[in-house]
């Protein structure tokens, strides 16, 4: 080889938590870890965070839902939050994490005294 010979690396590198996302992970049917995995895997590492619910739908067969999020909101409506606004863009075999922020806003508070 002639010449001089260099290189470019570039190198990034952060902390991470378990599990690896906060709000709600999505299981497509066929995901790779299943159900049960997913399941076992949360009772160790995150054990009464969250809270598994499964869906009737062709392509997703459940999600898991931080129970924080369930004190703020009824279930009801992030179902329908996720049917309408994420479901349609899951393939089967993904498993796709969602950001859901909550922000609670109270309006007309009287206070008498």
């Amino acid at each position: 080889m002639d010449g001089k010979q260099s290189f470019n690396i570039s190198l990034e590198f952060k902390d991470i938590t378990l599990p690896p996302f906060r709000d709600i992970l999505i299981l497509a049917k066929k995901c790779p870890h299943g159900i049960k995995g997913i399941t076992r895997c949360f009772h160790l590492i995150a054990q009464d965070e969250f809270e598994l619910i499964e869906i009737d739908n062709s392509t997703i067969e459940a999600f898991l839902v931080n129970k924080r999020i369930l004190k703020k909101v009824p279930i009801s409506v992030v179902i329908d939050i996720l049917t309408k606004k994420v479901f349609p863009h899951v393939n089967i075999g993904d498993m796709v994490k969602v950001d859901l922020d909550v922000t609670v806003k109270v309006d007309d508070i009287e206070i008498s005294g």
